[in-house]
């Protein structure tokens, strides 16, 4: 199959990157939280047949009341899959990242194929007009599940500062109006190193830069309007 963008294939991929996670028979679960037959129904049905209704309340309790880093790694694929498409809509992307943190994703036996997703999820955020993706929990999604090294977090950013597709453009000009200089999604942690990174690249002269730059060689009237927007923000 050669139609979709290389996001939209790693995604329809997860299955047989996962195929070898092997199947949980039980899950431990707190009993006043869960109802038996909602966990009948993640053990006794496909994988890849679960929906989104299905999945919900175990991809929002997995690793609080229910579950553990070896049932999440065999459910992980679906969930992930549901997310990138919208179907699944609680939890948010953003704490769908932080379960991968904390179930030990950088150690499973997919975790390379979860960093080409993951490093694809960005590409696309910056080049894919037609998916719904919000730049900045995008960003968080990603701190949240392990671009907490500042050379790994600032590498995205300056892929996004290089502007040099009108999607990109368009990103930062939606987050700019929309919340100034000052990330504003509740699941950032304000402490992590991923956060002030993005603070101090909101605030440096980096970007003001390259957005100077870019007014310089674009054309496009819609564009050259959102730069011109997005560089009175950067300098009020």
């Amino acid at each position: 199959m050669t139609d979709g963008t290389p996001l939209q294939h790693l995604i329809r991929g997860l299955p047989a990157a996962f195929a070898a996670a092997p199947r949980p028979t039980a899950l431990d679960a707190c009993p006043c939280c869960t109802r038996p037959a909602e966990l009948s129904v993640l053990l006794h049905t496909p994988r890849e047949r679960l929906t989104a209704d299905e999945l919900t309340y175990y991809a929002t309790s997995v690793l609080n009341t229910v579950g553990s880093p070896a049932d999440f790694r065999y459910f992980a694929p679906r969930i992930l899959q549901l997310a990138l498409t919208t179907e699944l809509t609680v939890p948010d992307l953003e704490s769908v990242g932080n379960k991968l943190a904390r179930a030990g994703w950088q150690e499973w036996p997919e975790a390379g194929y979860l960093q080409r997703l993951l490093d694809a999820l960005w590409v696309d955020v910056l080049h894919n007009a037609d998916e719904w993706w919000d730049a900045e929990a995008v960003l968080c999604t990603l701190a949240a599940a392990g671009d907490r090294a500042p050379a790994a977090f600032t590498g995205r950013l300056a892929e996004w500062e290089l502007l040099v597709a009108p999607v990109a453009v368009e990103r930062l000009y939606e987050f700019t109006v929309s919340c100034g200089l000052e990330p504003q999604n509740a699941f950032w942690d304000k402490q992590s190193a991923p956060y002030q990174a993005f603070v101090d690249w909101l605030r440096g002269p980096g970007l003001q830069l390259a957005v100077e730059s870019a007014i310089l060689r674009v054309d496009d009237p819609t564009q050259l309007e959102q730069l011109i927007t997005v560089h009175d923000i950067l300098t009020t």
